[in-house]
């Protein structure tokens, strides 16, 4: 298990702790093309107990402090994240609920969503156009970059729905 964000300041030859000590698990760390203090973090959090750090965690200063920018629940953490190259204010992430016991792992349910921002982090809404409606497990994602309108989606779902999805409007219908 990891115990949080560590940041270098010299091309990698040392490093230093930047926080999310509790995240157990980071999927995603993604930096503002145009100011390298701001980076948003995906963590799943840990995966066996609930709580942690978990969601999509928002630094403007360098790691110095975190924001929640999106936290689903204390089961809920996110898998992936994606950011418009052309708009950096617009992301685009995919949260996993999970839990492992000694006898089993839950992989997905009712929490596990795709989720949009066009302000940076401020705000969020579920994405649900196209989406299968089922219990879905992990998603990942990516953006084009030749056409970032169009965004791919694998997602694991209950009931035979979960497949390859593709978006040609920045995420906000699927098929």
């Amino acid at each position: 298990y990891c115990d949080g964000v560590y940041k270098s300041l010299d091309g990698g030859k040392s490093w230093a702790r930047a926080g999310l000590d509790r995240s157990e698990h980071i999927s995603r760390i993604v930096v503002h093309p145009k100011d390298s203090d701001t980076v948003f973090v995906a963590a799943t959090g840990p995966v066996w107990s609930a709580g942690g750090d978990r969601g999509v965690y928002k630094t403007t200063d360098g790691g110095k402090t975190w924001t929640a920018a999106l936290a689903i629940s204390e089961h809920t953490g996110v898998a992936d994240l994606v950011m418009d190259p052309r708009d950096p204010d617009v992301l685009i992430a995919a949260a996993h609920q999970r839990r492992r016991h000694v006898w089993t792992y839950i992989s997905g349910g009712p929490e596990s969503a795709i989720y949009k921002t066009t302000d940076g982090g401020a705000t969020w809404r579920k994405i649900t156009a196209g989406i299968p409606p089922a219990d879905k497990g992990r998603i990942g994602l990516d953006i084009a970059p030749a056409d970032p309108d169009i965004v791919y989606a694998i997602i694991e779902a209950a009931d035979g729905e979960g497949g390859f999805f593709r978006s040609t409007d920045r995420g906000e219908t699927w098929e």
